[in-house]
């Protein structure tokens, strides 16, 4: 009979709270390279629901593998300062974290070049910086970046997709695809720093003013580049949530320190919605057939929903 925690515990070392997030960053991914490439999505009724499904669960079973691999690496550390994680109370083997952890990373892998070359690139190029953050997040400070990078690379799984198909049709080689696809990864990556050096600092009582600024800065720094695509005032609009939320972040739920980073990790796809609004602002504009308006205009209702659930989830599992 198995142990009457281990659900709930496999599900915290899954982060599953976070789950949502990470198919909200991979649509948007996907949408920004579809805009960027003119699609007009006339026929936006007939989106290609199933290629976005796959590529979320490529995105899905490497952040799986990032948090098994993180909860194997760190069992010795856990023992004295988070006891009531899964490996060190003793609910799984560790060996069975490892191969969890390599069996997702692989099957995500393939997954993402079964759907192109340019996502596979993206899928193992996600699992290189996850190497990278397991191995260094608690040698150095700036493992924030390895592990921002991770977060910037399902835009690239997202993109890719379309990259692969209509790259050719386009006058740059459709490399403005992958540009727009950087340059909002630097906003995520900027905005997961930011929430890592934010935590560490602000469990600091004596923690150095400067950084702390900065780690403030960088959980603003996604205005300046989420925002590519404002579009309208609709786009603009989508702005508002972000900015609302964080500072719900940093005052109602700025004590303790889990439930700042908590807030703050739900936040993630409030970072995608002032893209995929602005995105859907653009996209209207060129459609006439009232369905399709109506399919369009619904899009920023994928980060909104991944806002949500990720925030109830919280409720089943904790997001650290």
């Amino acid at each position: 009979m198995s142990h009457p925690g281990k659900p709930r515990a496999l599900l915290a070392t899954l982060r599953i709270a976070n789950a949502p997030s990470v198919v909200s960053n991979v649509f948007l991914g996907f949408l920004a390279a579809w805009v960027v490439r003119g699609g007009t999505w006339e026929e936006a009724s007939r989106l290609p629901w199933l290629q976005i499904a796959g590529l979320s669960v490529a995105g899905l079973l490497l952040y799986f593998s990032g948090n098994l691999a993180n909860d194997w690496y760190d069992r010795k550390w856990d023992e004295s300062r988070r006891p009531e994680r899964a490996l060190p109370s003793g609910l799984f083997r560790p060996g069975s974290y490892l191969t969890a952890s390599i069996l997702c990373a692989l099957l995500g892998i393939a997954l993402s070049f079964s759907e192109s070359l340019v996502c596979g690139i993206a899928a193992l190029g996600i699992a290189l910086f996850v190497v990278i953050y397991t191995w260094s997040h608690k040698r150095s400070i700036w493992s924030v970046i390895p592990m921002g990078l991770c977060r910037a690379g399902l835009y690239f799984l997202g993109a890719g997709a379309v990259w692969s198909r209509h790259g050719h049709e386009m006058p740059d080689g459709g490399f403005g695809m992958l540009f727009i696809a950087a340059m909002l990864g630097v906003g995520l990556a900027s905005y997961i720093a930011g929430l890592s050096l934010s935590a560490r600092y602000e469990g600091m009582g004596d923690a150095p003013a400067g950084p702390r600024l900065i780690s403030k800065g960088l959980l603003l720094l996604p205005l300046a580049f989420a925002a590519i695509y404002p579009g309208s005032i609709w786009g603009w609009i989508g702005i508002v949530p972000f900015v609302l939320w964080l500072a719900l972040s940093v005052t109602r739920f700025g004590k303790p320190i889990p439930r700042y980073v908590s807030a703050l990790l739900a936040g993630i796809p409030l970072v995608d919605l002032m893209s995929v609004t602005g995105l859907s602002s653009l996209l209207v504009r060129n459609l006439h057939e009232s369905g399709s308006v109506v399919a369009v205009a619904c899009l920023p209702l994928i980060p909104i929903v991944a806002f949500i659930s990720g925030r109830a989830l919280q409720k089943l599992a904790p997001a650290t």
